[in-house]
């Protein structure tokens, strides 16, 4: 009987980890949204497949596949489809056939296209020399083998050579053509609405932005960035410093230490305790620079550059217009460039980047301020921002950061609050100060050896004075 018994329950446990087991198997496949389909020479992804998925993740979930592992079954949990194609190639029979029973909203780009049966009515046309993409042109001509679509697929945009237009992009139904993936001049900031409208994604609204105070040094007018922070502080807009703690003049051949600059020094203290965020940029070694700045109590938790020290690192490229993970670490992109000292539209080339970047949908705006210009350009700066709800400044310090060195350890949380943790030895803080101040540091140890003599000069006359009595004493003594 118990026997019986044991077997029911062994079986009705079965029955719900089966149930279990495939609800979560369905949860997971309800995820899968854009399955990105490349072919490349290498069957591995190339910049132009990693620049896809990046504009593809701003919208949703994104997997990856070469052509070559493609099948019905693996596409089946997939609501849409970018095929791209860098390179001629037959493509296997497996994909093919699951590529054309795909009913989702799909993407197919590049060559090899008229191998799929939506576009097997097409003819290939010359080999032209693009110059243009819509309104959007190009710095150098391109080459693009054209195609002759059939007439029942609408034409979204046409590209042109010196002399003629062909259709470029073009859709049907659920299937939507782009001749070639050109993702440079200002067609990279096209990309991500076109192909984001032709796969029906909701677009997202929201730019995060933010400003970043640079070119600050020993040389930096203290009276300027006072002025300049305050301006910014009145208008209640979040900005970030970043400080060159150590300036290696190469012309003068000589460095420059913050310290120098006492007010300086003074001020971007002040700043650390008020709750400001600081940039480290590094002339020289990046954890030399990040010692000097810690032991004078500026705490940098972003990096301008690549450093493995810090979790957050601010880099400048035209090419990277969103915030991105790269092996555990967030990159920040300097989209916008900085602003220019100038008696003609000062604004006017950074209201022009943000045009740009406001088409490209949750791209992020971010903006130097110079340390040397004065607080006229903030105004202007700030009006041209309001007027864009969906540009939303964030505070670098109510972002989660950490920094991590042989002997720093630094961890910012979400609410401001920075846990610093400092292992020195007074041999490595000795040998610091000497690096950095040399002739002052040996100074200091000539006075003090001098000051060792001139007391032990003291204690040897005050001993001699005193023998000298004793013996007087002793005498007298003695003859009285």
């Amino acid at each position: 009987m118990r026997s019986k018994y044991s077997f029911w329950l062994a079986i009705g446990l079965l029955c719900f980890y089966t149930f279990v087991k495939s609800e979560t198997v369905h949860a997971a496949e309800a995820e899968k949204d854009i399955a990105l389909i490349f072919a490349t020479s290498t069957q591995q992804p190339n910049n132009d497949v990693r620049a896809l998925q990046e504009i593809l993740q701003v919208y949703t979930s994104v997997d990856v596949f070469s052509i070559e592992e493609v099948n019905q079954q693996m596409l089946q949990p997939y609501k849409r489809m970018v095929v791209l194609n860098t390179y001629p190639t037959n493509i296997p029979q497996n994909a093919s056939s699951a590529v054309d029973q795909f009913q989702g909203p799909a993407v197919m780009i590049g060559e090899n296209a008229l191998q799929f049966s939506p576009f097997s009515k097409w003819q290939v046309g010359p080999i032209v020399e693009l110059r243009a993409i819509g309104e959007e042109g190009l710095n150098s001509p391109v080459q693009w083998k054209s195609v002759k679509p059939s007439v029942d697929y609408e034409v979204v945009k046409m590209a042109s050579s010196l002399n003629q237009s062909y259709p470029f992009i073009m859709k049907k139904h659920n299937w939507s053509y782009i001749g070639d993936f050109i993702n440079s001049d200002t067609m990279q900031y096209q990309w991500p609405a076109i192909i984001g409208e032709l796969l029906q994604l909701p677009k997202p609204q929201i730019h995060p932005a933010f400003i970043v105070l640079t070119d600050i040094n020993m040389k930096t007018d203290v009276q300027t960035l006072q002025e300049v922070v305050m301006e910014f502080s009145e208008k209640r807009i979040p900005i970030a410093l970043e400080v060159t703690p150590i300036l290696l003049d190469e012309s003068e051949n000589k460095s420059y230490y913050l310290h120098d600059n006492k007010k300086l020094l003074s001020y971007l203290q002040k700043l650390q305790k008020e709750g400001y965020p600081f940039i480290l940029s590094s002339a020289i070694s990046t954890e030399k620079s990040l010692n000097y700045l810690v032991l004078r109590k500026i705490i940098p938790t972003i990096n301008r550059g690549d450093s493995s020290l810090f979790k957050g690192n601010i880099q400048q490229g035209d090419q990277q217009l969103y915030l991105s993970q790269l092996e555990h670490h967030t990159i920040y992109p300097m989209t916008v460039g900085t602003i220019v000292d100038r008696d003609i539209y000062p604004l006017y080339p950074v209201k022009q980047k943000i045009d740009l970047l406001l088409k490209v949908p949750r791209s992020v705006i971010g903006i130097q301020y110079p340390a040397y210009l004065n607080a006229t350009y903030v105004k202007g700066l700030v009006d041209y921002l309001s007027e864009h709800p969906q540009i939303e400044l964030f505070n670098f310090r109510q972002t989660k950061q950490q920094v991590k060195s042989e002997n720093i350890s630094i961890v910012q949380h979400e609410n401001g609050e920075q846990t610093i943790h400092l292992s020195f030895s007074k041999i490595e803080r000795l040998k610091i100060l000497f690096d950095e101040r040399p002739f002052e540091l040996i100074l200091w140890v000539l006075v003090l050896i001098v000051s060792m003599f001139v007391t032990l000069f003291f204690i040897s006359t005050l001993r001699l004075r005193i023998t000298l009595r004793k013996r007087l004493f002793e005498e007298r003594k003695t003859n009285g």
